[in-house]
């Protein structure tokens, strides 16, 4: 029986760049085969509270990938499984069925991912299978990483520094090319399950389109990236960022491209390249500190504070029923489009957490189901700048006033006349702050009394 090496696909769903499908390419060379598998596991993406858009973004991208596999001779295996404990012994079988030799897969951080990866790793070695792990969410290795003090940052400028310092020490070595074909092309002949579609997709899923988008960006808009990034109504961003969460395009493809390009010393390519080290640090964070995947806070001290268990405001806040305009209008953007611009993201984020005072993870937890774009590390990176939980956070008394972000951002109201189109005939300034209206909330709190209270709660801590 024909050998096989396999490849477990993860949330790196493409074929360039690709450590572990190229391992097992160069080990089948023409003699072997090469099998990709994904496990799809619902009941383990429900307790991590991934919703329908983020399984429909790993299938469009699963549907992407078995194609491009299959132009290079490999076919795609999706296992379904309840869980990853079944999936690795689902796995294992068909590594027997196949006469399996070797399994390469990136390595992924956080508890749940880390307790997989061993269960997986026990279980092949006891098989006898040959095991390839590589590095994937992140370019630099974490434990490398370290203050001069030899532990790990807490705070992002440093952790950036020293990130260049090695770059200008090491660069980033070029992505890796697609692996050349291990044998005829074949038919793709995977089964997927029906997953619904948010009613706009607007955000490259797979290969194919995240290639073209960062092309189409480095051409166009990273040059204005810094200006416009902050503006909801505009096409200011790179829009990859579900591209990234699945792995269609790698981190290091768009460091790559950013620290290659002619203009990398731009104020817009350097700030993109500061959010794509971000995106690094937010995973480095993950892998120091895994237990922030349990819903712990980094820090402690303000786990205490005394959250509101009021349903109708998270309920007004989850449906875009606030009465604050650019709240809403982010909310009904994400809810129709399982995507929301960033900087809405930190204003709705705040807005729950420091005027509603409702529980951070309560947020964490409706993004994690509601968006395309979900990368736990990212998102829980997000909320605890916002909640004053996290590293390099937001100061407890820093709070963003919504009604002057949206004047500011949105000043001419194009955001949120599209998103919350029954505010649409009102003038320039009273879109931001509209007066009673029967088609439209009031406010659920007041603005200034939440905010004094909030702080006078924090300060108690």
């Amino acid at each position: 029986m024909t050998a096989t090496h396999l490849v477990w696909f993860r949330n790196d769903l493409r074929t360039h760049d690709n450590a572990a499908l190229t391992q097992a390419c160069a080990l089948a060379g023409k003699e072997a085969r090469v099998q990709a598998v994904f496990l799809w596991t619902p009941q383990q993406w429900d307790r991590h509270d991934y919703g329908q858009p983020r399984r429909f973004a790993w299938l469009d991208a699963l549907r992407t990938l078995e194609q491009r596999l299959a132009r290079l001779g490999i076919g795609l295996s999706l296992i379904e499984s309840i869980d990853w404990q079944a999936g690795v012994a689902d796995l294992m079988h068909l590594a027997q069925q196949l006469n399996a030799r070797s399994i390469s897969f990136h390595r992924e951080f956080g508890w749940d991912e880390v307790q997989r990866d061993q269960r997986a790793l026990t279980h092949a070695q006891q098989a006898g299978l040959d095991t390839h792990i590589y590095e994937d969410r992140v370019t630099r290795e974490p434990s490398q990483l370290l203050t001069g003090q030899g532990e790990m940052y807490r705070v992002f400028t440093p952790y950036k520094k020293n990130w260049l310092r090695q770059q200008n020490n090491a660069p980033l070595t070029a992505p890796l090319p697609e692996p050349e074909p291990v044998g005829p092309a074949i038919k793709p002949c995977c089964r997927f399950p029906d997953v619904p579609s948010p009613d706009i997709v607007e955000l490259p899923l797979n290969e194919n389109s995240a290639l073209n988008q960062l092309d189409e960006f480095l051409s166009s808009a990273a040059r204005d990236y810094q200006q416009q990034r902050d503006f909801p109504g505009t096409e200011g961003t790179s829009r990859l960022s579900a591209a990234l969460a699945n792995g269609a395009i790698s981190l290091r493809q768009c460091l790559y491209a950013c620290l290659q390009h002619p203009q990398d010393d731009s104020a817009g390519l350097q700030t993109w390249l500061s959010e794509l080290i971000w995106r690094e640090f937010y995973h480095y964070l993950l892998y120091w500190r895994p237990e922030l995947a349990k819903h712990q806070p980094f820090y402690s001290r303000w786990d205490a504070f005394p959250w509101r268990d009021e349903a109708a405001l998270l309920r007004g806040w989850q449906q875009g029923q606030t009465g604050v305009p650019i709240v809403d209008a982010g909310m009904r953007q994400l809810a129709h489009t399982g995507w929301m611009h960033n900087r809405v993201r930190m204003i709705v984020a705040m807005y729950l957490v420091k005027i509603l005072q409702i529980d951070w993870r309560e947020g964490e937890r409706w993004f994690a189901r509601s968006l395309l774009d979900i990368d736990f590390a990212s998102n829980n990176g997000g909320w605890q700048w916002c909640a004053a939980t996290g590293v390099d956070a937001a100061p407890y008394f820093r709070i963003f006033n919504p009604t002057t972000q949206s004047q500011r951002f949105d000043p001419d109201g194009d955001y949120i006349r599209r998103w919350v189109p029954e505010l649409a005939s009102l003038n320039n300034k009273h879109i931001h702050e509209p007066p009673t209206m029967p088609d439209y909330p009031a406010p659920l709190v007041d603005y200034s009394r939440a905010r004094a209270e909030t702080l006078a709660l924090f300060k108690q801590l």
